[in-house]
């Protein structure tokens, strides 16, 4: 999971270094401009999907609710 972190800052450094050239020569390279800016919107789509994806935190919330049910003396939910 770390290395995700990692890769997604070393993306968001990539696109600010790239943006300098963009800058001084957007002129000159449209082409270029409209390139970095759709590999940016992608990256940021493909984060958003990574970030809104919470099957492991799900996952993890139902076992430690299975664990919390089955302690001596623990009360039982509404769903039980």
């Amino acid at each position: 999971m770390r290395g995700k972190v990692w890769l997604h800052r070393a993306a968001a450094v990539v696109c600010v270094l790239l943006t300098v050239p963009a800058v001084l020569w957007w002129k000159e390279s449209i082409l270029f401009v409209i390139l970095l800016s759709l590999a940016t919107q992608a990256w940021t789509s493909w984060g958003a999907a990574e970030a809104a994806d919470d099957r492991a935190v799900s996952q993890r919330l139902d076992r430690i609710e299975q664990q919390l049910r089955h302690l001596p003396g623990a009360e039982r939910g509404p769903d039980d």
